[in-house]
């Protein structure tokens, strides 16, 4: 059997994917990108290993510390990544059942339950989930009568096991199954002796034992429902102080929710005083302009029934959305809200106008793209079919093309640096041979090379491990420092694109080069190279939008990489670019290292918030 067919390789995939997901829901919508290629990923993976048992199911049961797979095992649970073993400690599953035709959807479904407060199979079920299957961990009480050597137990008129008639001690039994408490106690002490004072004394010695352990067990009860309390009256007072501290007017009203009273605080909100709006529905506040109210649609005290969880909200939809992105509540482990962070309103309205900036910008170039790209083939095709064209027309057609070059470089940039802040840029990283990386690279950019008299080196270190990246981006990284260096370096001059191992430290990293004889770069200019919108060398500046070198070094950390200049004025200069050697990520080998999509770092507010 290859390693493609391996049972256990694709369990393992499964695994790895199932436990990304449950990792990134926690991150990101459902909708994101990184979320959607784990689901289908995951979709993916379920159909192989349903075709590998010719159409059985897949049973993940956690058990004696160990992780069984239909049975076999597969790790010890201790090497489970937190995320997966948590899911089943906290539903107390025993055994996850994924049955053949499992969607990603139903996948969604089991990710996001790891939320849910209340019973995981209720929530699957309310979502109509069928294709996945919960069983949780019973623990079963033998019972004594049933164990080895215990008497059985045979009801009136029957034998026993050997035929024979029930024992008198069966005959108690019937006679005090139909007594209250104190005649039944009474039988079963006449049984033990005759003498009518000795049986006042154990009759009185039982009942008080009786009433001891029941008043013994009323404490305990009791003792758990007053915890319960506590713990309910607790969440209470805490979210009430959480929710005060948010605001300093307080409005109070009664059950049909008129206003009672407000404090100065709430007046100046309202714009007018109390004496004018008191007996007035606290949501007719809302035809006050910019005035947004948020009431519970119950709110008169219930302690029989469960309450209505639904909203009223009225005032300004557009000012209620942009109130509502200012502010997060802040949970403990158990869901109860223990704070709260908030930013300005005018600030997350700015982000809301950022964000429409952004998908103009996106759409815009996305759009400018095919009629560009059309432009430089119907100038190529003339070029090549025009014949034999003077000398002055031949320099305005390269002319044009240059241009629809540069034009169509300037879209791609934008384009990259949208989806970079957006968070829409997905890298795919696998294992690849570093020496095709730099190769590829080159030939794409050697007839630029070419056409400016610059001569295009290739050199690749024997031995050099494969990196763990994204070929395609990385081949794109490449380009990006070539295109750099070409506008940099003189005619005559020489670029070098090399790959090599890294050395003691830096043993996990193989390393890309591209070395330029051009003007090289100021010490005072290269911490800001990677800056956008900056474009610097030697006090020089060409054309461009400055971002080739920002959306470089993002793709690069993106993936886990790092990158550095060397240069001097009038000597050249040298990017290094070190991606992680490939050691089998997706293996079972490092299972419990679930490999992740970095992304650029975000303020913890942002983060929060889910901006």
């Amino acid at each position: 059997m290859t390693d493609a067919q391996d049972p256990k390789l694709l369990w393992f995939s499964f695994l790895k994917t199932f436990t990304r997901a449950l990792v990134q829901i926690n991150l990101y919508k459902p909708d994101h990108p990184q979320v959607r290629q784990a689901l289908d990923e995951g979709q993916a993976l379920l159909g192989q290993i349903a075709d590998s048992l010719g159409g059985g199911d897949l049973s993940v049961t956690i058990d004696n510390d160990k992780l069984l797979i239909n049975g076999v095992p597969l790790v010890a649970a201790d090497k489970l990544p937190n995320s997966l073993r948590n899911l089943y400690t906290k539903f107390r599953l025993q055994t996850i059942t994924f049955k053949p035709g499992a969607s990603g959807e139903d996948l969604l479904a089991l990710c996001q339950v790891q939320a849910h407060k209340g019973e995981a199979k209720a929530f699957l079920a309310e979502r109509g989930v069928e294709k996945i299957k919960l069983d949780e961990a019973v623990y079963a009480k033998v019972d004594s009568a049933r164990t080895p050597g215990a008497a059985s137990v045979v009801t009136p008129g029957q034998t026993g096991a050997a035929g024979q008639a029930a024992s008198p001690q069966e005959k108690v039994a019937e006679k005090i199954s139909g007594q209250s408490f104190e005649s039944a106690l009474a039988t079963v002490v006449g049984r033990v002796t005759s003498d009518p004072e000795e049986q006042r004394r154990v009759i009185a010695l039982l009942e008080a034992k009786f009433r001891d352990a029941v008043e013994a067990g009323v404490t305990r009860a009791l003792e758990e429902v007053r915890r319960e309390k506590k713990k309910v009256e607790n969440d209470m007072a805490r979210t009430e102080s959480v929710m005060t501290s948010m605001a300093d007017g307080v409005v109070v009203v009664d059950k049909d929710g008129k206003i009672l009273m407000m404090n100065p605080q709430a007046e100046a909100i309202s714009g007018k005083p109390l004496a004018e709006l008191s007996g007035k529905k606290i949501v007719d506040l809302s035809q006050i302009e910019n005035q947004v109210v948020s009431l519970a649609k119950e709110i008169k005290s219930e302690n029989r029934a469960d309450i209505s969880k639904e909203i009223i909200k009225t005032g300004s939809a557009e000012i209620a959305e942009t109130v509502k992105k200012a502010t997060a509540l802040i949970q403990n482990e158990d869901g109860k809200i223990v704070g709260s962070v908030s930013i300005p309103t005018d600030a997350v309205k700015l982000k809301q106008v950022e964000q429409l900036q952004q998908d103009f910008i996106a759409n815009m170039t996305h759009e400018l793209r095919s009629p560009l790209t059309s432009i430089k083939a119907a100038l190529e095709i003339m070029g090549r079919e025009a014949g034999a064209p003077t000398e002055s027309a031949r320099g305005i057609l390269n002319t044009a093309i240059r241009n629809t070059e540069r034009l169509n470089s300037i879209i791609t940039d934008i384009l990259d640096f949208s989806k970079l802040q957006s968070g829409k840029m997905v890298f795919h990283q696998e294992g690849a041979a570093a020496g095709d990386i730099v190769r590829e690279a080159a030939e794409a950019m050697r007839a630029w090379t070419t056409s400016k008299g610059i001569t295009l080196n290739v050199n690749v270190e024997p031995g050099v491990q494969h990196v763990y990246a994204d070929k395609r981006r990385t081949v794109q990284v490449l380009i990006n420092l070539v295109s750099n260096a070409i506008k940099f370096t003189p005619q005559g001059g020489t670029i070098e694109i090399s790959a090599d191992a890294g050395k003691e430290a830096l043993s996990g990293f193989s390393f890309f080069s591209v070395k330029d004889t051009g003007c090289g770069i100021k010490k005072e200019d290269q911490g800001k190279i990677f800056e956008k919108f900056v474009q610097v060398a030697s006090g020089e500046k060409v054309g461009g939008t400055g971002l080739g070198l920002s959306i470089t070094k993002a793709m690069v950390v993106m993936q886990g990489g790092r990158i550095t200049l060397e240069s001097e004025p009038g000597k050249g200069s040298t990017f290094r670019v070190g991606m992680p050697v490939y050691k089998g990520q997706g293996d079972q080998q490092v299972f419990e290292q679930v490999p992740e999509v970095k992304e650029a770092p975000k303020p913890w507010w942002k983060k929060l918030l889910g901006m």
